[in-house]
Protein backbone atom coordinates (compact mmCIF):
# COMPACT_ATOMS: atom_id res chain seq x y z
CA UNK A 1 0.00 0.00 0.00
CA UNK A 2 3.02 2.26 0.32
CA UNK A 3 2.97 3.08 -3.38
CA UNK A 4 -0.77 3.77 -3.63
CA UNK A 5 -2.00 7.05 -5.04
CA UNK A 6 -4.93 7.12 -2.63
CA UNK A 7 -4.98 9.93 -0.13
CA UNK A 8 -7.28 11.45 2.44
CA UNK A 9 -9.48 14.13 1.00
CA UNK A 10 -11.53 16.66 2.93
CA UNK A 11 -14.53 18.50 1.49
CA UNK A 12 -15.75 21.53 3.38
CA UNK A 13 -19.14 21.36 1.65
CA UNK A 14 -19.74 17.64 2.19
CA UNK A 15 -22.48 17.07 4.77
CA UNK A 16 -21.91 14.87 7.78
CA UNK A 17 -24.53 12.44 6.47
CA UNK A 18 -22.88 12.19 3.05
CA UNK A 19 -19.46 11.72 4.60
CA UNK A 20 -20.68 8.93 6.89
CA UNK A 21 -22.52 7.08 4.13
CA UNK A 22 -19.64 7.37 1.67
CA UNK A 23 -17.13 6.13 4.22
CA UNK A 24 -19.37 3.16 5.11
CA UNK A 25 -19.84 2.30 1.43
CA UNK A 26 -16.10 2.42 0.82
CA UNK A 27 -15.44 0.43 3.96
CA UNK A 28 -17.91 -2.32 3.03
CA UNK A 29 -16.44 -2.47 -0.48
CA UNK A 30 -13.11 -3.46 1.06
CA UNK A 31 -14.66 -6.56 2.66
CA UNK A 32 -11.84 -8.83 1.48
CA UNK A 33 -9.46 -6.59 3.44
CA UNK A 34 -11.40 -6.40 6.70
CA UNK A 35 -12.31 -10.09 6.59
CA UNK A 36 -8.64 -10.96 6.22
CA UNK A 37 -7.73 -8.51 9.01
CA UNK A 38 -10.40 -10.04 11.27
CA UNK A 39 -9.22 -13.61 10.67
CA UNK A 40 -5.60 -12.66 11.28
CA UNK A 41 -6.48 -10.77 14.46
CA UNK A 42 -8.66 -13.63 15.71
CA UNK A 43 -5.98 -16.26 15.04
CA UNK A 44 -3.32 -14.03 16.58
CA UNK A 45 -5.14 -13.96 19.91
CA UNK A 46 -4.61 -17.72 20.26
CA UNK A 47 -1.27 -18.16 18.53
CA UNK A 48 0.82 -20.78 20.29
CA UNK A 49 -2.07 -22.34 22.23
CA UNK A 50 -2.97 -26.00 21.90
CA UNK A 51 -6.73 -25.74 21.29
CA UNK A 52 -6.75 -22.22 19.84
CA UNK A 53 -10.09 -20.39 19.83
CA UNK A 54 -11.78 -23.37 21.44
CA UNK A 55 -10.65 -21.71 24.67
CA UNK A 56 -13.69 -19.49 24.12
CA UNK A 57 -15.88 -22.60 24.26
CA UNK A 58 -14.09 -23.88 27.36
CA UNK A 59 -14.46 -20.55 29.16
CA UNK A 60 -18.15 -20.33 28.25
CA UNK A 61 -18.79 -23.89 29.42
CA UNK A 62 -16.97 -23.41 32.71
CA UNK A 63 -18.65 -20.08 33.48
CA UNK A 64 -22.12 -21.36 32.63
CA UNK A 65 -21.64 -24.59 34.58
CA UNK A 66 -20.38 -22.78 37.67
CA UNK A 67 -23.12 -20.15 37.70
CA UNK A 68 -25.79 -22.65 36.66
CA UNK A 69 -25.04 -25.20 39.35
CA UNK A 70 -24.53 -22.63 42.11
CA UNK A 71 -27.63 -20.55 41.51
CA UNK A 72 -29.82 -23.55 40.75
CA UNK A 73 -28.99 -24.71 44.26
CA UNK A 74 -29.36 -21.27 45.87
CA UNK A 75 -32.72 -20.56 44.20
CA UNK A 76 -33.94 -24.17 44.40
CA UNK A 77 -34.36 -24.33 40.62
CA UNK A 78 -34.42 -27.46 38.50
CA UNK A 79 -30.94 -27.81 36.98
CA UNK A 80 -32.44 -29.19 33.73
CA UNK A 81 -34.11 -25.84 33.08
CA UNK A 82 -31.71 -23.51 34.85
CA UNK A 83 -28.47 -24.63 33.19
CA UNK A 84 -29.69 -24.06 29.59
CA UNK A 85 -31.04 -20.66 30.71
CA UNK A 86 -27.70 -19.63 32.21
CA UNK A 87 -25.65 -21.02 29.30
CA UNK A 88 -27.55 -18.97 26.71
CA UNK A 89 -27.42 -15.92 28.97
CA UNK A 90 -23.65 -16.16 29.44
CA UNK A 91 -23.04 -16.58 25.70
CA UNK A 92 -25.29 -13.67 24.68
CA UNK A 93 -24.01 -11.41 27.45
CA UNK A 94 -20.42 -12.16 26.36
CA UNK A 95 -21.42 -10.97 22.87
CA UNK A 96 -23.05 -7.77 24.15
CA UNK A 97 -20.34 -6.85 26.65
CA UNK A 98 -17.52 -7.94 24.34
CA UNK A 99 -18.90 -5.85 21.49
CA UNK A 100 -19.20 -2.85 23.81
CA UNK A 101 -15.70 -3.05 25.29
CA UNK A 102 -14.03 -3.87 21.96
CA UNK A 103 -16.09 -1.13 20.32
CA UNK A 104 -14.61 1.44 22.68
CA UNK A 105 -11.11 0.75 21.31
CA UNK A 106 -12.11 0.05 17.72
CA UNK A 107 -10.50 3.28 16.48
CA UNK A 108 -7.89 4.10 19.11
CA UNK A 109 -6.51 0.58 18.88
CA UNK A 110 -6.10 0.85 15.10
CA UNK A 111 -4.84 4.43 14.89
CA UNK A 112 -1.38 3.31 13.74
CA UNK A 113 -3.02 1.92 10.60
CA UNK A 114 -5.37 4.67 9.47
CA UNK A 115 -2.87 7.40 10.39
CA UNK A 116 -0.47 5.87 7.85
CA UNK A 117 -2.80 4.68 5.09
CA UNK A 118 -5.88 6.36 3.56
CA UNK A 119 -8.35 3.63 4.47
CA UNK A 120 -12.06 4.22 5.13
CA UNK A 121 -12.14 4.28 8.91
CA UNK A 122 -15.32 2.19 8.90
CA UNK A 123 -13.12 -0.74 7.83
CA UNK A 124 -12.29 -1.23 11.50
CA UNK A 125 -15.96 -1.33 12.47
CA UNK A 126 -16.53 -4.08 9.91
CA UNK A 127 -13.45 -5.92 11.16
CA UNK A 128 -14.79 -5.80 14.69
CA UNK A 129 -18.15 -7.18 13.56
CA UNK A 130 -16.46 -10.09 11.77
CA UNK A 131 -14.33 -10.75 14.84
CA UNK A 132 -17.40 -10.85 17.09
CA UNK A 133 -19.17 -13.24 14.72
CA UNK A 134 -16.24 -15.65 14.88
CA UNK A 135 -16.06 -15.41 18.66
CA UNK A 136 -19.77 -16.08 19.07
CA UNK A 137 -19.53 -19.17 16.87
CA UNK A 138 -17.34 -20.88 19.48
CA UNK A 139 -19.78 -19.93 22.26
CA UNK A 140 -22.66 -21.21 20.16
CA UNK A 141 -21.08 -24.68 20.14
CA UNK A 142 -21.58 -24.85 23.92
CA UNK A 143 -25.10 -23.41 23.74
CA UNK A 144 -26.25 -25.95 21.16
CA UNK A 145 -24.64 -28.84 23.06
CA UNK A 146 -26.41 -27.89 26.30
CA UNK A 147 -29.75 -27.33 24.59
CA UNK A 148 -29.69 -30.73 22.92
CA UNK A 149 -28.44 -32.37 26.12
CA UNK A 150 -31.50 -31.12 28.00
CA UNK A 151 -34.08 -31.88 25.32
CA UNK A 152 -34.35 -28.60 23.42
CA UNK A 153 -34.38 -29.39 19.72
CA UNK A 154 -34.59 -27.07 16.68
CA UNK A 155 -38.03 -25.63 15.97
CA UNK A 156 -39.52 -22.41 14.61
CA UNK A 157 -38.47 -20.60 17.76
CA UNK A 158 -34.85 -21.03 16.78
CA UNK A 159 -35.58 -18.94 13.69
CA UNK A 160 -36.74 -16.12 15.96
CA UNK A 161 -33.51 -16.48 17.93
CA UNK A 162 -31.52 -16.03 14.70
CA UNK A 163 -33.45 -12.84 13.99
CA UNK A 164 -32.71 -11.68 17.53
CA UNK A 165 -29.04 -12.48 17.07
CA UNK A 166 -28.94 -10.51 13.81
CA UNK A 167 -30.45 -7.54 15.64
CA UNK A 168 -27.70 -7.73 18.27
CA UNK A 169 -24.96 -7.61 15.63
CA UNK A 170 -26.75 -4.74 13.87
CA UNK A 171 -27.05 -2.74 17.10
CA UNK A 172 -23.49 -3.56 18.12
CA UNK A 173 -22.10 -2.38 14.79
CA UNK A 174 -23.59 1.09 15.16
CA UNK A 175 -22.80 1.48 18.83
CA UNK A 176 -19.18 0.55 18.12
CA UNK A 177 -18.99 3.79 16.09
CA UNK A 178 -20.40 5.80 18.99
CA UNK A 179 -18.30 4.14 21.68
CA UNK A 180 -15.17 4.20 19.55
CA UNK A 181 -15.42 7.94 18.94
CA UNK A 182 -16.26 8.68 22.58
CA UNK A 183 -13.23 6.70 23.73
CA UNK A 184 -10.95 8.32 21.15
CA UNK A 185 -11.85 11.76 22.52
CA UNK A 186 -12.32 10.87 26.20
CA UNK A 187 -9.94 8.05 27.15
CA UNK A 188 -11.62 7.45 30.50
CA UNK A 189 -14.73 6.32 28.65
CA UNK A 190 -13.41 2.77 28.26
CA UNK A 191 -12.90 2.42 32.02
CA UNK A 192 -16.31 3.95 32.71
CA UNK A 193 -17.94 1.57 30.26
CA UNK A 194 -16.27 -1.44 31.89
CA UNK A 195 -17.58 -0.38 35.30
CA UNK A 196 -21.08 0.15 33.95
CA UNK A 197 -21.12 -3.26 32.28
CA UNK A 198 -20.12 -4.94 35.54
CA UNK A 199 -22.99 -3.17 37.32
CA UNK A 200 -25.43 -4.08 34.53
CA UNK A 201 -24.30 -7.73 34.65
CA UNK A 202 -25.55 -8.09 38.22
CA UNK A 203 -28.69 -5.99 37.67
CA UNK A 204 -29.83 -8.01 34.66
CA UNK A 205 -31.39 -11.51 34.81
CA UNK A 206 -28.43 -13.46 33.48
CA UNK A 207 -27.90 -16.16 36.11
CA UNK A 208 -31.20 -15.49 37.89
CA UNK A 209 -34.76 -15.13 36.64
CA UNK A 210 -36.85 -11.97 36.76
CA UNK A 211 -39.57 -13.62 38.84
CA UNK A 212 -37.11 -13.82 41.76
CA UNK A 213 -37.90 -10.14 42.35
CA UNK A 214 -41.46 -10.99 43.28
CA UNK A 215 -43.69 -7.91 43.29
CA UNK A 216 -40.85 -5.85 41.83
CA UNK A 217 -40.34 -8.04 38.77
CA UNK A 218 -41.98 -5.36 36.59
CA UNK A 219 -38.86 -3.20 37.06
CA UNK A 220 -36.91 -5.56 34.79
CA UNK A 221 -39.11 -4.45 31.88
CA UNK A 222 -37.31 -1.09 32.00
CA UNK A 223 -33.91 -2.74 31.56
CA UNK A 224 -33.09 -2.75 27.81
CA UNK A 225 -30.38 -5.36 28.29
CA UNK A 226 -33.00 -7.79 29.57
CA UNK A 227 -34.89 -7.47 26.30
CA UNK A 228 -31.70 -7.82 24.24
CA UNK A 229 -31.02 -11.09 26.04
CA UNK A 230 -34.61 -12.28 25.71
CA UNK A 231 -34.82 -11.99 21.93
CA UNK A 232 -32.25 -14.79 21.68
CA UNK A 233 -32.73 -16.67 24.94
CA UNK A 234 -36.52 -16.97 25.14
CA UNK A 235 -37.13 -18.50 21.66
CA UNK A 236 -34.38 -21.07 22.19
CA UNK A 237 -36.02 -22.15 25.44
CA UNK A 238 -39.55 -22.07 24.04
CA UNK A 239 -40.61 -19.25 26.36
CA UNK A 240 -42.80 -16.86 24.38
CA UNK A 241 -44.56 -14.93 27.12
CA UNK A 242 -43.58 -11.27 26.76
CA UNK A 243 -41.36 -12.00 23.76
CA UNK A 244 -43.28 -9.51 21.60
CA UNK A 245 -42.42 -6.73 24.03
CA UNK A 246 -38.75 -7.71 23.99
CA UNK A 247 -38.65 -7.67 20.19
CA UNK A 248 -40.43 -4.30 20.16
CA UNK A 249 -37.82 -2.81 22.52
CA UNK A 250 -34.96 -4.37 20.56
CA UNK A 251 -36.51 -3.14 17.31
CA UNK A 252 -36.71 0.40 18.67
CA UNK A 253 -33.04 0.24 19.69
CA UNK A 254 -32.20 -1.13 16.23
CA UNK A 255 -33.77 2.00 14.70
CA UNK A 256 -32.14 4.44 17.14
CA UNK A 257 -28.69 2.83 16.86
CA UNK A 258 -27.98 3.65 13.17
CA UNK A 259 -29.45 7.15 13.53
CA UNK A 260 -27.18 7.86 16.48
CA UNK A 261 -24.24 6.08 14.90
CA UNK A 262 -24.49 8.02 11.63
CA UNK A 263 -24.92 11.29 13.51
CA UNK A 264 -21.83 10.81 15.70
CA UNK A 265 -19.72 9.11 13.03
CA UNK A 266 -20.52 11.67 10.37
CA UNK A 267 -19.87 14.57 12.72
CA UNK A 268 -16.62 13.43 14.31
CA UNK A 269 -14.96 10.65 12.29
CA UNK A 270 -12.87 13.20 10.34
CA UNK A 271 -11.16 14.10 13.61
CA UNK A 272 -10.16 10.56 14.56
CA UNK A 273 -6.65 10.74 13.00
CA UNK A 274 -5.95 13.71 15.30
CA UNK A 275 -7.66 12.39 18.45
CA UNK A 276 -6.03 8.99 18.24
Amino acid sequence: MAGTSERYEYSAVESDWSHAMLDLQRGFAKRSLWLDMAVRQFKGQYRGTVIGPFWISVTTAMTATGLGLLYAKLFQNDITTHLPYVTISVAVWALISGYATAGASVFSGSAHVFQEYPLPISVFMFRLMANQVMGFFFRLIVVLAVLVMFGHYPDLGWGLALIGLALLFWIGFWFSAVFGILHAYFRDFGQLLGSLLTFIFFMTPIFWRANRLGDYAFIIQYNPFYHLLQIVRAPLLGEYDGLGTSFAVAGAIAVIAPALGLLVYGRFSRRLPYWC
